[in-house]
């Protein structure tokens, strides 16, 4: 029982600060100089741990009057904005690929996984 109550401490020590969220939304896709944008409904997963959002490279986030706001300018910019109230997300990058300039946007509603 003793064994079962330490583990159970350390799990859940060591998970506290972690959220994941599963958010639907719409996703708008631009490739600078082509025509049209490309809009599609998408599933995606967020993982925010110690106010740090997880994803290629770590992007620091604040917590400003209930929504976490993450940004982050290497390899792209990025910019996200989760409403912690609302459980909506803003999620914005812009880059280059190997094909040119693109600019993505996705909005979305969330829930905890």
């Amino acid at each position: 029982m003793i064994r079962f109550l330490i583990l159970f401490f350390i799990f859940h020590v060591s998970f506290a600060n972690e959220r994941i969220y599963s958010c639907l939304g719409m996703s708008h896709f631009e490739l600078a100089g082509a025509s049209g944008v490309k809009e599609e409904k998408q599933n995606r997963e967020y993982r925010f741990e110690n106010l740090t959002l997880k994803d290629l490279n770590d992007i620091p986030c604040e917590d400003i009057d209930e929504h976490l706001i993450c940004k982050s300018t290497l390899l792209n910019i990025r910019s996200v904005d989760f409403n912690l109230q609302t459980l909506t997300i803003e999620d914005s990058i812009s880059g280059n690929k190997g094909f040119g300039h693109y600019i993505e946007n996705f909005t979305g509603t969330c829930q905890i996984k």
